[in-house]
């Protein structure tokens, strides 16, 4: 929670102890360098944070599939780490991002969700969910998709979950009804 919290650059050495509990000592030689422990707490957030796409990546039922994801979306924001936003998005605002191994991790973030939203889109568009869809449409709608769900973490970040909440049920309105 401390680099969610404070970012990378901000967070102090004496604030990493307090966090982990642990010496100095035992805490660099178990993970390296700030920039290592830094790569291990994405790497986990990362980890965590896709078992929200599974709907998009395993479901078969298109829109469903998508609003599934947003269930998960919105469950997030109403619980307890609600405020927190996206890990990977408040990284890339953060000059440790241009280490290529964070960076890694948080474009890889973006563009697992990406794809989740278009291989569930795509799956709408063949069902005919979407009604006089193009073959564009997967794509745009993703990427529509995807900068509401990210403005939604952020507003929530913000400490407004009722705005981010509404901003939600206007990325919910972009899909027909599961």
């Amino acid at each position: 929670m401390l680099f969610w919290r404070k970012g990378y650059d901000a967070a102090t050495q004496e604030e990493m102890l307090a966090a982990t509990g642990l010496s100095s000592s035992t805490l660099y030689r178990s993970f390296g360098t700030k920039a290592d422990i830094m790569h291990t707490v994405l790497q986990n957030y990362v980890d965590s944070a896709c078992a929200m796409l599974i709907p998009l990546e395993r479901g078969r039922a298109g829109a469903a599939d998508v609003h599934a994801f947003l269930d998960e979306v919105e469950e997030l924001i109403r619980g307890p780490m609600g405020t927190a936003g996206c890990l990977a998005v408040e990284t890339m605002r953060d000059p440790i991002n241009r280490d290529p191994r964070i960076k890694s991790l948080t474009d890889g973030h973006l563009r697992r969700m990406r794809r989740g939203l278009r291989g569930a889109l795509r799956r709408a568009v063949a069902a005919g969910e979407l009604a006089q869809a193009t073959p564009s449409t997967p794509a745009r709608l993703a990427d529509a998709l995807q900068a509401g769900v990210l403005g939604a973490l952020a507003r929530a970040r913000s400490g407004d979950a009722e705005h981010a909440l509404a901003l939600l049920r206007g990325v919910r309105a972009l899909l027909p009804d599961p």
